[in-house]
């Protein structure tokens, strides 16, 4: 593997360099809107709240990028990017989410200070039953389907189906495009040179991965970060096979305990 195809948006250290930057702020108001579905002329203020890549991530698990943004009103959003699933993925969202939503709110303010809030994931494997690769929760009623709240949105954005899936529109087809920018790398001059041709943001957004690449400095902070998350795997393969060693063991032990022969083991355990 190459250095530049290490450069990819889907690894959350690149992700957040890239929309985490303040000089950058038209991209990130571009993708924002995209996924929002809204025009960028309706975000009329983008504050990063977290624009520093501290050493952390280098090891970190998990990689979020809050913002406050202003839509009409004020809106808290966060961005998570994870290209592993840790389990449990549903509920860690919903919990930052509700971190989020009361952690501005100051004793004795009224309920009606809490902000629109948003949670965006953007994620390397899949997560539910379906083709489709952008999924939108709210809070309905059962029957009526009327919306409790418009305060509560949670986005996910699967990229292994956003490689496969093919929509039409013209906001889709722009989805389609940030999807493809996050599922590339800097090695991949094909795909880049096409979107760098769809906008003036995308090109810049393709620039400055490009950038990256051919910097000594990012590459040493990306190959870190990339090795990090080649450990994480390979612990975690570890620890699985481990389990499932030891759950072997277990039962074998269980077995001889009830008095069957070693043969008898063998030939339902189907071990040669």
């Amino acid at each position: 593997m190459s250095k530049k195809s290490k450069v990819t948006p889907k690894l959350d250290l690149v992700f957040k360099k890239i929309f985490g930057d303040v000089r950058n702020t038209d991209i990130l108001t571009d993708f924002l809107a995209t996924v929002l579905e809204i025009s960028p002329s309706e975000i009329t203020e983008v504050e990063i709240l977290d624009n520093e890549v501290v050493p952390d991530i280098l090891i970190s698990k998990f990689s979020r990028l809050d913002l406050k943004i202003t839509i009409n009103r004020t809106t808290s959003v966060n961005i998570e990017i994870q290209v592993l699933n840790y389990g449990n993925y549903k509920e860690r969202t919903l919990f930052y989410w509700a971190k989020m939503y009361t952690g501005d709110l100051q004793k004795q303010e009224d309920y009606l200070n809490l902000k629109n809030t948003i949670a965006i994931n953007v994620i390397d494997f899949n997560l539910f039953d379906c083709k489709e690769y952008h999924s939108t929760f709210k809070i309905f009623e059962e029957h009526r389907q009327e919306l409790l709240t418009d305060k509560f949105r949670i986005d996910f954005l699967e990229l292994r189906k956003a490689k496969e899936c093919k929509e039409s529109g013209s906001m889709v087809d722009k989805k389609q495009m940030w999807m493809d920018f996050l599922n590339t790398n800097a090695e991949d001059d094909e795909t880049l040179d096409r979107l760098s041709t769809s906008s003036p943001v995308m090109q810049k957004a393709v620039a400055v991965l490009r950038k990256m690449s051919a910097d000594e400095k990012e590459l040493y902070e990306i190959e870190q970060r990339e090795k990090a998350v080649r450990d994480e795997v390979s612990a975690r393969a570890y620890e699985r096979q481990q389990g499932i060693t030891q759950g072997i063991e277990n039962v074998i032990a269980k077995m001889k305990k009830s008095g069957m022969s070693d043969e008898q083991i063998q030939k339902i355990l189907s071990i040669n």
